[in-house]
């Protein structure tokens, strides 16, 4: 399956049955060589997810800045605190 195109790898029946399981609801598939985790989203639902992400992130923010929690980081810090994150993912 190496050099097969993307529209030519077929789902497993442990992913079907989870796809069965939590129609709607994108599945997290991990592969055990790399421990990365890859999303499994029905064609045309990722804008949804997408939106229902950003909505999570700011109801988190509106939550946070209730509480008191409020980061001095500018910007630039951010992106760098998140560029270093990512260099350390395995």
């Amino acid at each position: 399956m190496v050099n097969m195109p993307p529209s030519q790898v077929q789902l497993t029946s442990e992913q079907r049955q989870a796809i069965l399981a939590t129609p709607g609801e994108p599945i997290h598939i991990e592969d055990p060589e790399t421990q990365k985790v890859y999303l499994l989203v029905e064609e045309g639902a990722f804008p949804q997810l997408e939106e229902a992400y950003i909505r999570q992130g700011l109801d988190l923010a509106r939550q946070q800045i209730a509480n008191g929690q409020i980061s001095t980081a500018t910007a630039v810090e951010v992106i760098a605190e998140a560029k270093r994150r990512s260099d350390l993912a395995p």
